[in-house]
Order: structure tokens, then sequence, then C-alpha cells
């Protein structure tokens, strides 16, 4: 039927890289002549898990695939999310993760320890991940003809807690050229702009 989409569900492998884990979406997907790879980092909500963002991954994904012309593409698209730090698998604190008004004195603190260290997360993730997932033709997302693949794109979408990481990644590293913030600040320290918790 014309205009109707179909969604697919994407695959997800969940790798141990650089002390976390991560789990990637669509390597499989990944049409067997593409070497030029764009990356989606997901950032997740505050009080969530990557769990809560592989909906959009595989929202997103599916709809690159089914819209695609052609299965011999040389661009290809994954998408990545790993739990922020003092969220799902990586909680230490759950007081750490409230608000003023329930008691977290720290709360400002604990906020911009999370949004910097998922900016830091992330960026020391964008320097391994190709390694981690092509190496040199021997990763799990190997081109089936042996051919180099390069992740040459990096895009962030995040939400709410993700939304001001996203921001302060596309501030801070040149890498990432695109972002969508659902949710987020990009200046949290001006008096002229009020965040959400």
């Amino acid at each position: 039927m014309a205009g109707s989409s179909v969604n697919i569900t994407v695959s997800k492998i969940t790798l141990p890289i650089a002390g976390l884990q991560v789990d990637v979406f669509g390597l499989a997907e990944l049409p067997a002549t593409a070497t030029s790879i764009s990356c989606l980092w997901l950032h997740h909500p505050r009080l969530r898990s990557k769990e809560d963002v592989a909906y959009i991954a595989n929202e997103i994904l599916s709809a690159y695939h089914t819209s695609s012309s052609s299965s011999s593409s040389t661009r290809g698209l994954i998408a990545v999310a790993f739990d922020q730090r003092n969220h799902g698998s990586r909680l230490i604190s759950e007081t750490a993760n409230a608000a003023w008004r329930q008691g977290n004195a720290t709360h400002a603190q604990d906020m911009f320890g999370m949004i910097s260290g998922t900016v830091t997360d992330t960026i020391h993730l964008i320097d391994v991940l190709e390694g981690y997932l092509f190496g040199a033709g021997g990763g799990p997302g190997a081109a089936p003809g042996g051919e180099d693949r390069r992740i040459d794109s990096n895009l962030v979408l995040g939400v709410s807690l993700g939304g001001h990481s996203a921001w302060q990644l596309l501030f801070a590293e040149p890498r990432v050229t695109a972002g969508a913030i659902v949710i987020g600040c990009p200046d949290y320290m001006s008096k002229q702009h009020r965040c959400p918790e």
C-alpha cells in the first residue's frame, strides 16, 4: 500500500566495550556493501536505562531500512546505547538520582556529574567503537567481503537527562555533527534559563 510503513525488528547485540555494556543496534541489517557507517548515539532519560531507548533505535533503523531504495548502498546506519552514570547497570546510589525536593542536597552536582560523565563516556566510545565492531575485518559487524568499514558520521539523540548530555556532547565533540534533543538545556548555568530537573 502506498504511503504505509513497515516496521522490522532490528538486531541488537550487547558487547562489553571499554568497561561498559553497550547495546549496538542494526549491525545485521548493514548492507553487505556498506563501508561508510553513521552511528546514532542514544542518551536515555534520568531514572531510566539503555533498555528504555531500544524502541527509538528500532523505530529509526526500521524506517531507515524500509525506506532504503537499494540493499547495495555504501552507507549504513547503526544505533548505540549505554547506561549513563548511576543508571541501569551502573546504579550505585538511588539518592544521587533524586531531586532537591526528594531530599538530595547535592542534586546539582550529581546532575552535572552524570551529564559531563556521559559526554566523556560517549567520546571515549567514539574513539574505540569502530575497532570493536569492525576490527580490521574480524569484528561482529565486519563486512562479508572483508572490506574496511569506517564510522565516519556520529549523531546523537537524547531525552531529558539525555537531552542535557546530548547538547554538551555537541559542544564538546566535533565528530558529532548533528543531534535531536527531546527536552534538554544547552546552558544550565545561565540565570536566564531554568532547566527542568
